[in-house]
């Protein structure tokens, strides 16, 4: 928590990926990329407004992309290819403002929208080995069956459809907070890593 909520910190390459994330506001490049990170991204990731590189490529990630992403409007360039992302991908994505490439290859999407079919045709949306049917290049029907085969729930999916920049935010996160069974874990403290400590 002390790290997150440095006010001067513009850049963060961690390990986990914490709630906790969207407390670091001046984040401008968040780069997850290359770990075995196996989890569900949480909501809190459409706190962060002033990032313009989002970079989770090559680990587990999985469940579908939280909608909070439509609030990271300065974004260019979401890289969530090769995880196990799987839904289908949200408009409101594919409609960012400043999107330059949206790399989301490698993954188990299943559905496209009109919008994101836009960014398909321009080839600012890469798509390919996923599960989407009627396009070209994607996974075979056996890797998607099999993938599909086995139950995935995100711990707190609902709150995936949180959107904090949009105008009842405040009412969907009360409503989601109040069905949540799950006691936050404590802070960490990270006082250690202050300069006056010597070692």
């Amino acid at each position: 928590m002390s790290v997150l909520e440095t006010k001067k910190l513009t850049f963060l390459d961690i390990r986990p990926v914490p709630s906790s994330i969207g407390r670091a506001k001046n984040l401008r490049d968040v780069l997850l990329l290359n770990n075995k990170f196996s989890v569900c991204l949480p909501y809190e990731i459409g706190f962060l407004k002033n990032a313009t590189v989002f970079d989770a490529n090559c680990n587990n990630l999985t469940g579908p992309i939280p909608h909070s992403f439509a609030c990271l409007t300065k974004i260019k360039i979401p890289n969530l290819a090769k995880n196990k992302f799987y839904g289908p991908v949200p408009e409101m994505v594919c409609k960012l403002p400043n999107l330059q490439n949206l790399p989301l290859s490698g993954n188990y999407f299943t559905q496209v929208g009109p919008e994101c079919r836009k960014l398909i045709w321009l080839k600012r949306l890469d798509v390919r080995k996923n599960c989407i049917l009627g396009l070209p290049n994607q996974r075979t029907a056996e890797q998607c069956r099999e993938f599909f085969s086995k139950t995935r729930q995100c711990p707190n999916e609902e709150s995936l459809t949180i959107v904090p920049c949009s105008n009842n935010y405040c009412n969907a996160a009360a409503k989601f907070d109040q069905q949540s069974p799950v006691a936050p874990p404590p802070p960490r403290i990270y006082d250690a890593l202050s300069p006056q400590n010597k070692f």
